[in-house]
């Protein structure tokens, strides 16, 4: 009898697992920079849970990190697990709910992340400007896979590395011919005058030195927003 017992247990348990396996995590990703957008596919990939991204805006309500899961489909691995991943992004804390804003549940075999809206001026953004050097005017594109390009319009070839991002702090990092360097940048954010008025801007000032080689790298950096931001 006890036998049956424990073969039924384990069948249960085993369902149990099949089921939280199966389940799909929905992230709804534009609360985050791109810095914590990369961090964030490398950890879910590596805890091997199975999630798919959502490019629709983040619920504005949400002040925290919010997992919506329906009953049944959370067990405290996968909990464990979000929790960890949330937390190494720089967040404080993974709130849980059953319902979501509009008191429905999520299907069974599903569960929704939901990243809090960030402040603008805190959010990396995909296009800097250089200022503050003999070399005004140079484009650099930060893309999501973590690489930067720089182009000027004076010169034909481009220049490219890689960057790293940790609120307020922007490192570029360079490999050329004469080997590899980097420079490191603070964010501030402040008002420019321009020709349509005042406007917010962040502006990445250079906190190394500026005999680089790279006339980048002896550069402010800088995005002037189009529109007022409170």
């Amino acid at each position: 009898m006890e036998r049956v017992v424990w073969q039924i247990g384990l069948l249960f348990w085993l369902l149990l697992c099949i089921g939280c396996s199966s389940s799909q995590v929905h992230v709804f990703d534009s609360g985050l920079n791109k810095a914590q957008w990369t961090k964030l596919l490398k950890r879910l990939d590596r805890e091997g849970i199975n999630y798919k991204l959502n490019t629709l805006s983040s619920v504005t309500e949400y002040s925290h990190p919010t997992l919506v899961y329906f009953p049944g489909d959370l067990n405290a691995e996968l909990l464990q697990q979000l929790t960890t991943t949330v937390q190494s992004l720089g967040f404080e804390r993974l709130d849980v709910r059953v319902f979501n804003r509009h008191t429905h549940f999520y299907t069974k075999g599903n569960l929704g992340l939901y990243f809090p809206v960030q402040n603008k001026h805190d959010a990396l953004p995909d296009l800097l400007y250089s200022v503050d050097c003999k070399h005004p005017d140079i484009r650099i594109t930060l893309m999501k896979n973590g690489r930067w390009r720089a182009t000027n319009h004076d010169v034909a070839h481009f220049t490219e590395g890689h960057w790293q991002y940790d609120p307020p702090y922007l490192t570029l990092i360079h490999a050329g011919k004469y080997g590899q360097m980097q420079q490191a940048f603070k964010a501030k954010q402040h008002q420019v005058m321009t020709l349509q008025g005042p406007k917010n801007a962040t502006t990445y000032q250079v906190l190394g030195h500026k005999s680089y080689s790279l006339a980048l790298f002896n550069c402010n950096l800088q995005i002037i927003y189009a529109e007022h931001l409170d």
